[in-house]
C-alpha cells in the first residue's frame, strides 16, 4: 500500500506474545502499532480515537475471551480482525464472527506476513472506495446474477464475468476474488449470498472461505482442490457431498 498507513493494536495478556507481534508490525512498513494491551477491555475508546483499522489478538485471555470482546465490539467502523491463538478449536467460531485470519501459535513471520498483507489488500480496497464515494449497496447480489454471467462492481465500472470464465470465488469478509481464466477482480459481495444465488449445478461452496466451479475440477486430492494450477482448500463439511456430487 501506498497510502498512509494502517494503524493496528495487539491484544494479548502474555508480554512475550505481545513483544513477538510487536517485532513483527515493525518489519511491516504498512502497519503503524498504536498500542499493545493485556486486556480487551477499555479498547473501544483507543479504536475510536486513533482511527484502528486491524486488530491482532488472542483469545483466551483473564478478562474475557477475544472472540467475546470482538463479537460485542460496538465501534463506528470495526476493525478487521486477526486472532492468533495458542489454540485451534476456536477457529470455526472466529470465522463466523468474520475474522480476517486465524493464525495458531507460534507465528512465523512469512505466515504473519501473509495474513497481514490479505488485511492491507481489503484495507486498501475500502479506502479507495471511500475516497472515490463509491456506492457499494445499488447492486445486489440477486439482481447481479444473471443466465450465463454475473455483473460485478469494480471502482466505478461495472465488469461482466461470463459464468465459464470463473475457476473460484474467494471470500474475504464483505469482499470476495473472482478467480478467472485470466484474471483475479475484486468486489465487495457476500459470499454467502452469492452461495444461495449461482446456480447450483454450476457452483457449490466446498470451504468458509471458497466457492468453487465444479465443471472445473481437474482432482480431489485429499484435503485441495486442484483446477488446472490452482489449489484450493475444501473442508471436511464440504467435502462428501463435493464428491457425491462429482460421481
Amino acid at each position: 500500500m501506498k497510502e498512509e498507513k494502517v494503524n493496528c493494536i495487539i491484544i494479548d495478556d502474555e508480554f512475550l506474545a505481545r513483544r513477538l507481534l510487536s517485532d513483527y508490525i515493525k518489519k511491516i512498513p504498512e502497519l503503524n502499532l498504536v498500542g499493545s494491551f493485556d486486556s480487551p477491555l477499555a479498547i473501544s475508546n483507543v479504536i475510536n480515537e486513533n482511527n484502528v483499522e486491524l486488530i491482532f489478538t488472542d483469545i483466551e485471555m483473564d478478562d474475557i475471551l477475544g472472540i467475546d470482546f470482538i463479537e460485542n465490539l460496538r465501534v463506528p467502523n470495526p476493525p478487521l480482525v486477526i486472532f492468533v491463538s495458542a489454540y485451534s478449536e476456536y477457529a470455526a467460531k472466529a470465522f463466523e464472527i468474520d475474522a480476517m485470519e486465524y493464525l495458531v501459535k507460534p507465528v512465523t513471520f512469512p505466515r504473519f506476513l501473509k495474513a497481514s498483507n490479505k488485511a492491507l489488500n481489503i484495507i486498501d480496497i475500502k479506502r479507495k472506495m471511500k475516497n472515490n464515494n463509491l456506492e457499494t449497496g445499488n447492486i445486489s447480489e440477486r439482481r447481479a446474477v444473471r443466465d450465463n454471467f454475473i455483473i460485478v462492481k469494480i471502482d466505478r465500472k461495472h465488469v461482466k464475468i461470463q459464468f465459464d470464465d470463473i475457476l473460484y470465488i474467494e471470500g474475504a469478509l464483505e469482499y470476495v476474488y473472482f478467480q478467472t481464466k485470466t484474471n483475479r477482480l475484486m468486489s465487495l459481495f457476500s459470499l454467502k449470498k452469492l452461495e444461495n444465488t449461482l446456480p447450483n449445478d454450476k457452483f457449490m461452496r466446498i470451504h468458509k472461505s471458497y466457492i468453487v466451479a465444479i465443471d472445473k475440477i481437474d482432482m480431489v486430492d485429499g484435503n485441495k482442490v486442484i483446477l488446472g494450477d490452482n489449489e484450493i482448500a475444501v473442508s471436511r463439511t464440504f467435502k462428501k457431498r463435493l464428491l457425491e456430487k462429482l460421481s
